[in-house]
């Protein structure tokens, strides 16, 4: 080896701790190289060029720009790139949490998965927990039908919406203190939840169907004239009748009265005349069954 070529491998290695050091600025020599040690002068080069891409991509990761095209032919990048798309992967589940998408996991990021998962865990169960304490402040326990707070609250949502006609319909179970008495409650709590199933089986899907309290159950019945409310209380009866045929124990008894209003009236004093028929139906049923000699039970003998 020459001393000019001697000089400039001295010239290389000042280069390499240059780049060493992070400075990525072109390789220079004092004089015209000769092809062994240009070749190596031009590695060094590529190496430096790629550094720099490496650092460049790196810091716009560290940025949070996610967007930014990898530079090609890198060796250097491949797992910067595998970085970059887990990265992008967690923020687009990232995104459908926030969007309430509790049902994403990762496992590909070692401990980071274990944490992450850890967190949707403890946040789907707050949200069952939420939704639980939710239903529960609406819903009867007995029978699962809505409760009289819902009630009272839709009723003002319906009187205050489009929906009319509105028929209201108010159900009182004939005879339960008798069964209550000679079967017990838990009998009882049979009946009342057979009733309440009856009833929701006559009506739509989206009506609403609450249990007021004891052996009393209301029901909203948007957009429904009094000819349509009277066909929901048939097929009640229907239910009835078939219930009652095929039970040994007791028989089931519904008393129902109905109101419907057109737009402009008051669901509120709509509910107090169902409530009137209601009774109304219920007194005449008792002198029925008292004239035919039966007691005002619904236990069958």
């Amino acid at each position: 080896m020459n001393e000019r070529d001697s000089h400039l491998l001295r010239e290389l290695a000042q280069e390499v701790e240059r780049v060493a050091r992070g400075d990525f600025s072109p390789v220079r020599l004092s004089t015209v190289p000769s092809p062994e040690v240009a070749a190596l002068a031009d590695e060094i080069s590529m190496l430096s060029d790629s550094l720099a891409e490496t650092r460049e991509f790196i810091f716009a990761l560290s940025q949070g720009r996610l967007d930014v095209d990898p530079p090609p032919r890198n060796r250097l990048i491949a797992p910067f790139k595998q970085l970059q798309a887990n990265l992008r992967h967690l923020t687009w589940q990232t995104q459908q949490i926030a969007a309430g998408d509790l049902n994403q996991r990762v496992d590909f990021m070692g401990e980071f998965s274990v944490a992450f998962n850890s967190l949707i865990q403890s946040l789907l169960e707050k949200r069952l927990a939420e939704e639980k304490l939710r239903y529960l402040s609406n819903h009867d326990p007995l029978t699962d039908l809505y409760n009289r707070g819902y009630f009272t609250e839709e009723l003002e949502r319906v009187e205050r919406g489009r929906r009319f006609p509105v028929s209201i319909m108010m159900a009182d179970l004939d005879g339960l203190k008798g069964v209550n008495d000679t079967l017990g409650h838990a009998a009882g709590d049979r009946l009342i939840r057979q009733a309440a199933q009856l009833i929701r089986h006559a009506v739509r899907g989206d009506d609403v169907v609450a249990r007021m309290g004891g052996d009393e159950f209301a029901v909203i019945l948007p957009n429904t004239d009094a000819d349509t409310a009277s066909k929901v209380c048939d097929r009640i009866r229907k239910g009835e009748a078939a219930f009652n045929l095929e039970s040994s124990s007791y028989v089931i008894g519904i008393s129902i009265g109905i109101d419907t209003v057109d737009r402009g009236g008051s669901l509120t004093e709509a509910l107090k005349r169902a409530d009137e028929n209601m009774y109304r139906e219920k007194f005449a049923r008792k002198k029925k069954q008292e004239s035919a000699g039966r007691p005002d039970s619904l236990v069958v003998p």
